[in-house]
Parts: structure tokens; sequence; C-alpha cells
């Protein structure tokens, strides 16, 4: 094999990479705006939480809804055609809710949003599947959870500075023009795998490297026997319900709720408060892989390290139940960083978990699945969240009173509860044997 063409294919597939990571900065810059701007919306749109609420979570219905055939799409037209289309519906879906002058209008450019943005992971999983070899698939997850963490510090500190300075209009109708300019690169830039290029594949260039004969792919399970696999598993249930509360909880109060609470309670700008939520995105930067490395090498357990952290998200939101307010700024920076590390980054031990439950054929089907129950309760939950503070009315000063935060926080710790009692009833995934195996002969990384 020419050297020189396998270095061209190892060179640009990191073209293609981060052309599809540009996008996928946006999808959590999506996921996570609303929480700083929350009040600003409801003084422009005339409308209350109850409304905000169900704007924001209207993106994670359809997302959540989008998920199985997003992964068919990207099978059947490929990557490349699946994001430049949907991007481009994202595109015109900022920009409809830039230019909103009613919630109703809004609500339609969130769906838009949601819906264009929802194949860009599943997209990002294929190529790097297509244009990386298997023992490099942690590093890039590693870089795929930096990636989204840089879109939530784009989405709190960035939009909070940015929002003060032009408004959250100018914001979201710029976003709205920068993802369609992306549309043109992915189409441009971005391929399905090195044929169409016509280049090797990243398996015989592995297999040039290392003179071993890669081995043989497994046999195909078809779609629809797949999925009956995945819902015929009884352990698949409690994950899927303990993804569901996780993800709504950290979606609702990291997503949308905590903003107006640092805001309504403590007085805080939009500035301040979105210096304290940008400790989501430096901890999942960090904390994400780091809680891979304690499930390995620590607790050597997916298990045992999801218990742990469910318990400390439990013991936290008492926590804040029992002290609403009063509390030193510093302070506030801290429970976000242990908010941040015991729901989000734990996500990447209970994906982990996921993928072990079934058989490597059907990998891609059972995160389809499971990518569900996220995104599903990050709806649910802003909803009823949004509720909650209406049900208890407005202050004075035109935001919500700490008694309305107060129910909101009993709920958060009530759902945690509840959420610990599922990690108790998972299934053990932790392959020990490969692990040492893998350890003892140098191989495992």
């Amino acid at each position: 094999m020419n050297k020189e063409l396998m270095n061209r294919v190892l060179t640009y597939r990191w073209m293609i990479f981060f052309t599809l990571g540009i996008a996928y900065i946006f999808v959590f810059f999506n996921q996570m705006s609303v929480a700083v701007v929350a009040n600003d919306i409801m003084g422009d749109l005339s409308c209350n939480a109850t409304v905000i609420g169900i704007m924001a979570s209207v993106y994670f219905y359809v997302y959540a809804a989008m998920q199985i055939p997003a992964g068919l799409l990207c099978d059947s037209i490929g990557s490349r055609k699946t994001v430049s289309f949907s991007l481009g519906i994202a595109a015109l879906g900022a920009l409809v809710f830039g230019f909103a002058q009613t919630a109703q209008i809004a609500m339609i450019g969130r769906g838009l949003v949601g819906l264009g943005v929802s194949a860009v992971f599943i997209a990002l999983m294929k190529i790097v599947a297509e244009w990386y070899a298997v023992r490099e698939f942690a590093r890039m997850q590693g870089i795929i959870t930096s990636l989204g963490g840089a879109g939530v510090l784009l989405g709190t500190f960035g939009l909070g500075w940015l929002a003060k300075a032009y408004g959250w209009r100018i914001v979201f109708q710029t976003i709205g023009i920068a993802s369609g300019c992306l549309v043109f690169l992915i189409w441009f830039i971005v391929r399905n795998t090195p044929a169409e290029k016509g280049w090797p594949s990243i398996a015989e260039i592995e297999n040039f490297r290392t003179g071993m004969v890669p081995p043989e792919r497994p046999v195909l399970i078809p779609l629809r026997q797949g999925v009956k696999l995945v819902l015929k598993e009884p352990r698949f249930y409690p994950l899927a319900l303990w993804f569901f509360c996780n993800a709504g909880t950290f979606f609702a109060f990291g997503g949308l709720w905590a903003g107006p609470y640092f805001m309504d309670v403590y007085g805080l700008s939009k500035p301040e408060t979105g210096a304290i939520l940008s400790m989501i995105a430096w901890t999942m930067i960090g904390g994400s892989p780091l809680m891979a490395i304690v499930s390995d090498n620590l607790f050597h357990s997916r298990k045992k390290t999801i218990i742990f952290c469910t318990t400390g998200l439990a013991a936290l939101f008492i926590f804040l139940r029992l002290y609403p307010s009063g509390l030193p700024i510093p302070l506030l920076y801290a429970i976000i960083i242990i908010f941040t590390a015991f729901s989000a980054c734990t996500m990447v031990v209970a994906f982990t978990t996921l993928k072990e439950l079934y058989p490597v054929q059907i990998a891609g089907t059972s995160v389809a699945i499971g990518n569900f129950f996220p995104f599903f309760g990050g709806a649910v939950y802003m909803a009823v969240l949004g509720k909650i503070l209406d049900g208890m009315g407005r202050s004075a000063e035109g935001g919500y009173p700490v008694e309305g935060y107060i129910t909101v926080l009993t709920f958060l710790a009530v759902s945690s509860v509840l959420q610990l009692i599922c990690a108790l009833n998972l299934k053990e995934t932790f392959p020990e044997k490969e692990f040492e195996t893998a350890r003892n002969s140098k191989k495992f990384q």
C-alpha cells in the first residue's frame, strides 16, 4: 500500500470528523441555550413558565422521536446526505425561533431545530465506525464528549454574554445562518466511507500497519429482530427508567430552570448565571473521560459506579431542598460541578452498560432505542417543572418565588431516589475476565 495514500486517508478523516463535530457543538448549544435567556423570552413573548417549559421540551420530544428513523437514514442514504438535509432544517428552525413574535411560532422553531439536529450524533458515530479503527473508539468518544462540552459552554456562558450584548434574537439568528453555511461544508467535505474517494478502508490500512488479518465481521442481525432482542431483555427497563430520570433532571435543571433559579432566588445577572452554568461544560469535558476511568480502574464495575453517582445526586438535591437559598456563591459553582459529574458524566458509564447488555451486532440498535429515553425524559421534566413553578405563582418582581423552587427541588430529590432504586436493579455488565486479560497483556488502553 502506498504510504502517501495511507497518510492522506488518515489526515482527511480528521477534516470530516471536525466538520461534523462543529454540528455536534450546535446540538449541545441548542439543548442548553434556553436556560440563560428563559426570562428574556418570557418577557418578549409574554408567556409564563409553563409555556417556556413546553417550548424547551418540544426540542426533546422531536429529538427523541427521531432517533431510530435517523439511524435508518444514516444506514440507507449515508451520514453525508442525512446531516446535510437535516442540518438545513435546523438552520431554518433557529431562524424561525430568532424571529418569532409569538410563543407558538417559537415552539415551531424549536421543533424544527430538534428535528434537524437529531441525526448528528448517530451520523458522527457512523462516521467514526467507518473512518477509525476499533482501538480508537474510546479516544474518539472522549473527543466527542469534549465537543459536547464546548457546545454547553457556548450555550451557557457564551450565550449569557452575547445575549446581554446583542439580545437573544440576534444570537439565534446568527446560529441559524452559521448552521446554513455548515450545510455546504458538510456536503463538500464529508464522505461516508474512504471508498467513496477511491481510498482503502481503515481495516485495510490497519492490516497493512500491523501485519494482522482483521477479524471477520459478525453476522448482521436484521433491524426488526434487533429491536425485539433489545425489548425482550428484562434488565433493559430499569436502565431505560434510569436514563429517563437522569437526563430529565440534567436537561430540566441544568439546561433550563437552574438559570432562572439563580437569577430569581440569588439575584444573579445573566453573565453571572452563565458563568456558574459554564461549569457544566468544563465538568463534562474533564469528568466524562474520568468517569470511564473510575468505572474501569477504581470500581471495576458499571453498576457500582452508577449507584455511587446516583446516590451522590440524590444527596445533592436533598441538600438543596433543605437549603434552597442563602448559600455562598462559590458553593453554587461546586453544586453545579457535582450535579454535572453525577448526572451527565455518569451517562458515559450508563451507555457502556447499555452496549454491553447486548451482542455487538445490535449495538447501534440498542443505543438508538436507549437514546430515546434521555431526551424523552428531558422533554417531560422541562414541562413538569414549568407547570410546578406556574402553580406557585410569580413574585412581585416578576420572577418565581423561592417557594416554587423548593417544590421543584423536592420533585428532583424524589426523582433522584427513584433513579437510585433503578440503579440498584441494574445488571452488572463489566467484562472482568476480558478486562484482566487485556490489562495483563498490555493491550488495554
